[in-house]
């Protein structure tokens, strides 16, 4: 999938109500990806992969590809 495919996945996946919208407090951390799916696009985020990875109160609850991020950081209702 394209990089754009994958945000425009993950922008309808909002607008369907799939994914709440992104917390005021949480921390967000930028590594390798580690083979499990975006919780965006729903594609592996492969090692050679940024992932983004965003957590509220010291628990992993969402991992994104950068584009899938951006997306999802982006989206108003």
């Amino acid at each position: 999938m394209s990089l754009q495919g994958r945000a425009d996945k993950t922008s309808d996946k909002m607008r369907r109500g799939g994914l709440p919208a992104l917390p005021p407090n949480h921390t967000r951390l930028i590594g390798s990806g580690d083979g499990r799916p975006c919780d965006g696009c729903g594609e592996t985020i492969h090692p050679t992969e940024i992932r983004y990875a965003v957590s509220t109160h010291h628990a992993l609850d969402w991992r994104f590809h950068a584009e899938c991020y951006a997306a999802w950081e982006g989206f108003t209702r």
